[in-house]
């Protein structure tokens, strides 16, 4: 084969390129400095570029540094004789942003086997797929209403958070809120009130916790935050979990105005902690819901609330 650093196109690629201009992939050829030596039309398109102005050219010609270190990185496992196959994320010159599952084989020279003289790479556009994908993710475990996590996904992420308190041995939190007297505002308001509230003090409690933190919708009025990672020290853990549940009940009893509503809502709220426990995550939340509970039963007129 002839070395990839002419600027002449190795015999049998420049036979299969009529072939290659056709396949619905991006296929090019770097050579062993990781410089383009050719590209089928599809990729000449996408790089905005013809084949004379392909030449010797590198990535940093066409996409951003972050993407380019990301790409060399790829590169350099290859030209060491690797094969490789990645789901890279690419961004481009014109604000587009695409994600390819991209295989790259080494080339190694006829006359010297184990010398790699050269990069073929063969990408395919996934990004609407994975963006199907990412929408369907997030209707399956997003609470339509409030934008907040579903009691389904919730219990899966408090599942697997107690499997990884039970290794590194770190305090955790779940605290239940429920909202007081919700059904005596739905009957007054009507339900699009209620809704607003709801939504309102989801938005409330998302500006408390942290990215981080597992904040969920699993009932009409019901809701859960999951804390993780609280340290080991047992009454610096709750202490923490206590001044986050006190952020939160006290962000959501603040005046509500909504279109004519002039609205002062309240919420009882239980906490309780977990630590390399042997309880299911239904567990956890019945226990953190009946401590909630007790507290609501203090209330005047509970039976309403």
């Amino acid at each position: 084969m002839a070395e990839l650093t002419n600027t002449k196109l190795p015999v049998h690629i420049a036979e299969l390129k009529f072939a290659l201009d056709n396949v619905p992939a991006y296929v090019y050829i770097k050579n062993e400095l990781s410089h383009y030596v050719y590209a089928n039309k599809l990729t000449l398109s996408l790089l905005a570029c013809t084949e004379q102005e392909l030449q010797f050219k590198s990535d940093k010609d066409f996409f951003a540094l972050n993407d380019v270190k990301k790409l060399a990185k790829i590169d350099s496992r290859v030209i060491k004789g690797e094969r490789t196959r990645e789901e890279v994320e690419l961004n481009f010159p014109d604000g587009n942003k695409y994600i390819f599952w991209e295989v790259k084989t080494p080339i190694f020279c006829d006359t010297e086997p184990n010398k790699v003289i050269g990069i073929l790479g063969i990408s395919t556009d996934i990004t609407e797929r994975k963006q199907l994908e990412k929408q369907l993710l997030y209707d399956a475990s997003t609470d339509p209403l409030t934008k907040l996590l579903n009691r389904r996904y919730f219990y899966s992420r408090l599942s697997l958070a107690l499997q990884v308190s039970k290794q590194d041995l770190n305090y955790g939190a779940v605290i239940f809120i429920d909202l007081n007297k919700f059904k005596e505002l739905n009957d007054q308001y009507g339900h699009l009130i209620g809704d607003a509230y709801l939504i309102e003090v989801a938005n409330r409690m998302k500006a408390v916790v942290r990215d981080k933190d597992c904040l969920a919708r699993i009932g009409g009025d019901e809701f859960v935050i999951m804390l993780e990672r609280l340290g080991r020290d047992e009454q610096a853990a709750k202490k923490n979990a206590h001044r986050v549940a006190n952020k939160l009940q006290s962000a959501i009893e603040t005046q509500f105005i909504y279109q004519n509503v002039n609205y002062f809502g309240s919420a009882s709220v239980g906490v309780t902690m977990f630590f390399g426990t042997q309880k299911s995550a239904n567990e956890i939340v019945a226990q953190a819901d009946q401590k909630m509970y007790l507290i609501k039963r203090t209330l005047p007129h509970h039976a309403n609330c």
